[in-house]
């Protein structure tokens, strides 16, 4: 195999004579080699669909080689025999990439040959070149058989995996081949020693990565913000980011093509947590604490001048225009920690300076802050780093297991208590399994942190911001927050707090990028405390005046949501093992068994009155072969009139049986509007009801189309506007039911916008998407289809010169929803049908201009 002349051809992104092409692959005994290696693949067909899951490999494969240094894929050649000629798909190259374009939202450099041998059997080789400068990493923007969506892949030997950190430096610094790559020294600069108490190894955080080296190559913003919580990983990850560019980033090519000089990480951190003591202790040689440190930091580790008494003597005005100068000379990649660590004392560090003087430079350097609050001068440019994701997260609890030489958790403990109490932030997990090592068990371990043990972790992830909040007022929100069992409404806040309502949105304006937790998937917005936020508050709350005050006006306000007695609670025990509510159908012998326990004549009054037991008894009602649907909605509704909130399982049961009964008369509704509203149910809960009323409005507009058009219409697009709201609910939590929601906001788009353009003002199709947008809340991808059969039938349908104006009026506002990136998921989607709105605006002009040329005549 002639590695050598196959790198050639990938980085020339030419193919060979056929001379060549055979010489490379062949084995002396005249068949190809069945070696795969890091820029070469064989395949015995051409894919003959191109939405398959064989499909999905080979673009996976295209993506992996255009992420690191191109390569080719040989199709023809039979996996055993190494023979060639086995291809029998006629190929289509241009189908091909178009498919490959939708599939990744851009297609990487493609080109393909074929080549005949009757020796050694015909192949048709596909050449996949390198991504160009400034393309951010290939991935698949929808899944596709059992590969996922959003995943990068690399070429490692001779297999295609998932990116992780060994893989960065090609992934992301464009590193050369092992092969070729001389000794290439690092870039000039200064970076300290690895902040990470996991020192060996940088765990995951792809995502986040992807999107600094996104900005470095192809953003012409010359500063970024990192932000998140506190112990979210920001450090370690702006240290790997300056780290990987440092020592492998001499290929790299800033926005404008500048390559990089130097590399320079400073940081203002006063204070650090060391996790194996549990302590907070002081950084005594931080690199600055205001502007003129700042600025000689950057001299000095930026090579301009190792003169270090020179630099205390200048002046701040002298000092930036050292800065200046340096950067008119030199490219460089800055990283600025804990900024705000000033910012929260109101000194400034000189940030507004140093963006005036990147601006202005001769040569294009960058600059990143790290920071726990998101900047709000600057959301648009600023990358948020979340809680560790699934793989990330079991990947760094084995990482920490390791470093402190104890025993795993088991999977139960790791996937929820750890989770839960962690919020899965790096530092906090660290913490909790540094205490494993001498409290003898996790939960011992999980007992002493939430306890006076983890008082420091806590201090050092909240006590900065807690201090720096302007007033008591967003303390006493949290406090109150602290003080509630569930998620709280605005109003519930505003009632115990006794703010006006300009009072709590500011209450809650000052705390929500780092104390709350927030669901909006409701028609009312829910605020709660995670539990290491809880865990500090609650520790902190009783020294706030005003504190007894309030959790008497809390006690007050819940006391009409009284504990189930445990008489209730037994017999709802007893009817959940009879019924278990995750079965859809029971066995008749165990309802009646169940009904019996509900409808006892001699249970009391202080059990028969409880709205939780009625919920019970309406949950057992509703699962009778057919439902006693009398009997559910007086149970359910006595329920509502307690102000109870029924288990969401129970609803679900009753939402099943109305659906069932195939009588559409609101009831389905009605249970959907209970969740969405509702304060304790989960989002994911509300996702599931907004699909499931969704559907319910379309089956009720079916009945109505006939009898009632006007409510018809009205129901499917209140259908359509919940579908595309799940769709973009399910595509922001990764969940597979987006698939769905994606297939029925499609038919219900196609009959909806079909019959307004069928109709006398068929331009009102358009008028129903711009209703739908209005909230901003909802994915257009799904109704890409149906936009452009509804306005072909809308343009053949109009016979008048006037409607073509105001057809082409309301196209206008298509296009511009187009254009509005936030209303799409994929971009290409957009472009798509931007394109086409152009097309068919064109296309009214041209038959308004013929309408009334005929009219004159």
């Amino acid at each position: 195999m002639d590695q050598a002349a196959i790198s050639k051809w990938c980085a020339e992104g030419v193919l060979p004579d056929q001379g060549d092409l055979y010489a490379a692959f062949l084995k002396e005994d005249g068949l190809f080699d069945d070696a795969e290696g890091i820029q070469w693949d064989f395949k015995d067909q051409w894919p003959f669909s191109l939405s398959d899951e064989y499909f999905g490999g080979i673009a996976r494969l295209i993506c992996a080689f255009s992420n690191c240094h191109g390569g080719v894929i040989v199709f023809g050649v039979h996996d055993k025999k190494r023979t060639g000629g086995h291809n029998k798909v006629l190929i289509n190259l241009d189908r091909f990439n178009l498919a490959v374009r939708q599939l990744l939202g851009s297609s990487p450099p493609l080109s393909l040959r074929s080549y005949i041998s009757e020796t050694a059997g015909n192949v048709d080789v596909l050449l996949v070149k390198p991504r160009p400068d400034g393309v951010p990493p290939y991935r698949f923007n929808k899944a596709i058989g059992k590969y996922r969506s959003g995943v990068i892949w690399t070429r490692v030997g001779h297999e295609v995996k998932i990116a992780e950190p060994p893989q960065y430096p090609v992934l992301f610094c464009r590193a050369r081949l092992p092969a070729e790559a001389s000794e290439v020294p690092p870039l000039d600069g200064s970076i300290p020693p690895s902040p990470a108490t996991l020192k060996q190894r940088f765990v995951g955080r792809t995502e986040v990565l992807d999107q600094l080296f996104h900005w470095l190559e192809a953003s012409d913003e010359p500063r970024t913000y990192l932000h998140g919580k506190g112990g979210s990983g920001k450090t370690t990850i702006a240290y790997e980011f300056a780290r990987l560019v440092k020592e492998n980033g001499d290929s790299l090519k800033l926005y404008g093509d500048d390559k990089l000089d130097a590399v320079v990480f400073v940081s203002a951190k006063e204070t650090s947590l060391a996790v194996s003591e549990g302590k907070i202790v002081q950084n005594e040689n931080r690199d600055f604490s205001n502007e003129q440190e700042l600025l000689r930091a950057i001299l000095l580790y930026g090579g301009w001048s190792r003169d270090e008494g020179y630099l205390q003597s200048l002046t701040l005005d002298a000092l930036r225009n050292e800065v200046r100068a340096y950067l008119d000379i030199n490219s460089i990649l800055l990283v600025i920690d804990d900024v705000d660590t000033l910012t929260t004392k109101g000194i400034d560090p000189g940030s507004d300076f140093l963006y005036r003087a990147l601006c202005r430079a001769s040569r294009t350097s960058k600059v990143v802050y790290t920071l726990r609050n998101a900047p709000s001068q600057s959301l648009g440019n600023a990358i948020e780093v979340p809680g560790l994701g699934d793989e990330d997260y079991e990947q760094f609890v084995t990482e920490c297991v390791q470093h402190f030489a104890v025993p795993p958790p088991t999977p139960e403990f790791r996937m929820h208590r750890l989770s839960e109490i962690s919020e899965r932030r790096p530092l906090v997990i660290e913490s909790v399994i540094a205490l494993r090592r001498t409290s003898g068990t996790y939960e011992r371990a999980t007992e002493l942190f939430q306890q006076q043990t983890g008082d420091a972790i806590r201090d050092y992830v909240f006590l900065r911001e807690w201090d720096a909040l302007p007033s008591s007022a967003p303390k006493l929100l949290l406090a109150a927050l602290s003080e509630f069992s569930e998620p709280t409404t605005f109003n519930d806040l505003q009632s115990v707090l006794q703010f006006d309502a300009s009072g709590v949105s500011d209450a809650i304006g000052a705390v929500r990028e780092m104390f709350l937790q927030i669901d909006d998937a409701g028609s009312n917005t829910l605020y709660a405390l995670a539990p290491l936020t809880k865990a500090f508050v609650t520790n902190k709350r009783s020294q706030l005046v005003g504190y007894q005050l309030l959790r008497e006006r809390v006690k007050a306000y819940r006391r009409h949501v009284a504990v189930s007695n445990p008489r209730v609670a037994n017999i709802a025990s007893q009817i959940e093992r009879l019924l278990p509510t995750r079965y859809q159908e029971h066995a008749a012998d165990k309802v009646r068994e169940a009904f019996r326990l509900v409808s006892d004549r001699t249970l009391p009054p202080f059990v028969t009155e409880d709205p939780f037991f009625r919920t019970v008894l309406g949950y057992a009602s509703a699962c009778f072969s057919p439902p006693r649907l009398s009997e559910v909605r007086d149970a359910f509704g006595y329920a509502f009139s307690m102000n109870f909130e029924p288990d969401y399982r129970y609803l679900r049961a009753w939402f099943a049986a109305e659906k069932n009964s195939g009588i559409n008369d609101g009831w389905c509704i009605k249970i959907a509007d209970r969740v969405l509203e509702g304060k304790r149910y989960s989002e994911p809960e509300k996702m599931e009801m907004t699909g499931r009323k969704a559907t319910s409005l379309y089956a009720r507009a079916q009945e109505r189309l006939v009898t009632d058009p006007s409510d018809a219409l009205k129901d499917l697009t209140e259908a359509l506007r919940l579908h595309l709201r799940a769709y973009r609910l399910y595509c922001g939590a990764g969940d597979i039911r987006a698939n769905t929601s994606e297939r029925y906001a499609r038919g219900t788009a196609f009959q909806l916008f079909n019959t307004y353009a069928r109709s006398t003002v068929p331009w009102e199709y358009i008028d129903v998407i711009e209703i739908i947008s209005q909230g901003r809340d909802i994915y257009l991808d799904p109704v890409e289809g149906p936009i452009r059969e509804a306005t072909e039938t809308a343009l053949k349908n109009t016979l008048k010169a006037d409607a073509f104006a105001r057809l082409r009026h309301r196209l206008r506002i298509l296009a511009d929803l187009a254009a509005t990136p936030e209303f799409w998921l994929e971009t290409a989607a957009s472009q798509r049908v931007a394109t086409a709105m152009k097309g068919y605006i064109a296309d009214a002009e041209n038959k308004q201009r013929s309408f009334k040329q005929t009219t004159k005549v």
